[in-house]
């Protein structure tokens, strides 16, 4: 972990197809630790991407705290929930490192 930056892994994240009536739905949930507390981390759409059906691309964006925080080290949680009716795979790119590859795993037809 750096400074500058949460420590997250591919065994972090979870990508899950939830289908309803109405649609299809793909949940990406996460978890990773952070250098001090209060940091915010979501996941967003990525922009400047080319299109796939089959391929959702997430960004994993960070903001920082204010410097004032005491070093001591944090956990986080995030989760992003897209339509996805086509989709295979999320890829999660990272502003500062290579990105991950996450297959898609069916899950009931129910998010309980």
């Amino acid at each position: 972990m750096t400074e500058n930056h949460c420590e997250v892994s591919r065994a972090d994240f979870d990508a899950t197809v939830v289908e309803t009536s109405d649609a299809r739905i793909v949940r990406v949930m996460g978890r990773g630790v952070c250098p001090t507390p209060g940091w915010r981390v979501e996941l967003v759409a990525a922009a400047g991407v080319e299109h796939r059906p089959e391929t959702i691309v997430l960004e994993l964006r960070e903001t920082p705290p204010s410097p004032s925080r005491p070093a001591v080290r944090s956990r986080v949680s995030f989760e992003a929930m897209i339509e996805g009716p086509r989709a295979r795979e999320v890829v999660v790119r990272f502003g500062w490192r290579e990105g991950i590859t996450l297959p898609l795993r069916d899950r009931s037809p129910s998010f309980a």
